[in-house]
């Protein structure tokens, strides 16, 4: 067995045991985590661990904030990290590359796979000179997002048609009333980014045409609450497509879906003689 073991933090517990298994099956030794925070408890704790894995998307603090405190906490002879996601843009792996990570891995990838990453990492020990290779890496994938359609800013309060803009606020007072964590029933980030896209899907029918720009609609929303912190949320707009075959996702879309129905929201007709009011009786 490993003299030095591996830290592994990944918040589903199924995949927690799986993997920890798995690597105790090669030889290693697995410290484990659950979130963030415990990750980086560990690491005050262990001496130079062989390798750090890091799930993107966790509870309490996610993998590319604690990449960052991991790095704070080692100086000339740093563990290498590899980074454990569902998701696989430049977006999400320039994050992690950024925040100090060395190596990224979809969960779609084999056991082969994923033995075969820990095992070349274990054998390199501590990094030395790895720095320039993963500025490389940070410049090339720039250069990649660089040449795409830049990001959609979100519109400034009075920019969102009329009906759009009221929708958001009785959503956003609904979901500021404090009752939200108790709804969405869980803190896993795809959870909750799937109560607010169910919430806002239920009610969109209400935009009429003005659906088509629903992900500014959702965007704003996201913003307004701070339910989703900036970071997250442009990852998992970025990979929407994918997000949503999420089970996580499904659970919490399905819970915004039925509270869409305790929103409260006035009818279109209502919505627009309010919006005719004078300001003072606003």
């Amino acid at each position: 067995m490993s003299a030095r073991p591996i830290i592994l933090a990944e918040d589903e517990e199924k995949l927690l045991r799986l993997y920890s298994e798995f690597l105790m099956s090669l030889g290693f030794t697995v410290m484990r985590a659950t979130d963030g925070e415990k990750a980086v408890a560990l690491a005050h704790k262990i001496t130079r661990p062989q390798l750090i894995i890091l799930d993107v998307m966790m509870p309490h603090m996610d993998g590319i904030e604690a990449c960052i405190r991991i790095r704070k906490l080692q100086n000339t002879k740093p563990s290498p990290i590899l980074f454990l996601s569902n998701l696989e843009t430049p977006h999400c792996i320039l994050e992690c590359l950024r925040a100090g990570g060395d190596d990224y891995l979809v969960k779609s990838a084999s056991m082969k796979e994923l033995g075969a990453r820990v095992q070349y990492w274990a054998r390199r020990g501590p990094l030395q000179g790895h720095s320039e290779r993963r500025l490389q890496s940070i410049r090339a994938l720039e250069a990649l997002l660089d040449d795409e359609d830049p990001p959609a800013v979100v519109p400034a309060q009075d920019a969102l048609p009329s009906r759009a803009e009221l929708l958001v606020e009785h959503l956003t007072e609904f979901i500021l009333q404090g009752t939200i964590a108790e709804a969405s029933g869980s803190e896993d980030i795809l959870c909750r980014f799937g109560y607010l896209v169910g919430l806002m899907e239920t009610k969109a029918p209400i935009l009429g045409k003005d659906t088509e720009d629903f992900g500014r609609y959702l965007r704003t929303l996201i913003q307004r609450t701070a339910f989703i912190g900036a970071r997250e949320t442009d990852v998992l707009l970025k990979d929407y497509l994918n997000v949503i075959g999420e089970a996580r996702f499904q659970k919490g879309w399905s819970r915004g879906e039925r509270d869409a129905a305790l929103v409260g929201l006035p009818r279109t007709a209502e919505m627009a003689a309010q919006l005719k009011k004078p300001q003072a009786n606003a």
